[in-house]
């Protein structure tokens, strides 16, 4: 249960700002399928965790080079992109709880595994730039998620000298991994149902899960 208003959220963004879920696993078997490594849905869902590189290994196989994997995951993303540009939009009330924390004068952050290429896409489509005081992406950790990096760097920014209790940092993340990174960081983990069970959420730590935004904004009266 949350019991007090946050004073500092970061976003995911893959699942959590977007629903663009089943457009990366279409591209994901795209991709595979062309470097003749083809895999099923369920395999792409089991294994679409962490950093590129180390997607690339469990998709690819463990001899796979880093520049290798950053050829194929440029690839990926710029079609991707192409795909999803026509028809992107924001998870229903998104924008409405944005327009609601910078009211309150609540910081927020993105932090996602994400490139920078596909954070600055959704930014610019969503008009996202008036709200965010920091963007870190997979280009400015080593480690995915589960680790706490990329919401741990993001959480330096919005909250720099660490004052802030537990319950009063929130992240919005859609997957388990991501749900594990938030705790890990120390924060209060809200699911975001695009891709995952309430159960499947919790089970991984989720304080509380939500189909929509609009279900959160009835937390602010």
């Amino acid at each position: 249960m949350i019991d007090r208003l946050p004073k500092a959220v970061v976003f995911d963004m893959d699942g959590t700002l977007i629903d663009n879920y089943p457009v990366h696993l279409e591209t994901w078997q795209l991709i595979c399928s062309n470097y003749g490594a083809p895999r099923t849905i369920e395999e792409i869902i089991r294994d679409l965790h962490g950093t590129n590189f180390e997607i690339c290994q469990k998709f690819f196989g463990p001899s796979i080079t880093l520049e290798q994997s950053d050829i194929i995951g440029n690839e990926k993303e710029a079609l991707y992109r192409e795909v999803y540009r026509p028809r992107i939009a924001p998870v229903d009330g998104l924008m409405e709880l944005m327009d609601q924390l910078a009211q309150f004068k609540i910081p927020m952050a993105l932090g996602t595994m994400g490139n920078r290429d596909n954070a600055e896409f959704v930014i610019d489509a969503l008009g996202l730039d008036r709200y965010l005081s920091a963007v870190f992406t997979a280009e400015d950790v080593e480690r995915g998620k589960p680790h706490p990096d990329i919401f741990n760097k993001c959480f330096e920014i919005i909250d720099p000298k660490g004052t802030l209790h537990r319950t009063e940092k929130w992240v919005f993340e859609d997957t388990s991994s991501g749900i594990e990174a938030a705790i890990n960081a120390g924060a209060v983990a809200i699911g975001v149902r695009t891709s995952k069970t309430h159960e499947e959420l919790t089970k991984h730590g989720a304080n509380s899960t939500v189909a929509n935004y609009h279900e959160v904004l009835k937390m602010f009266y």
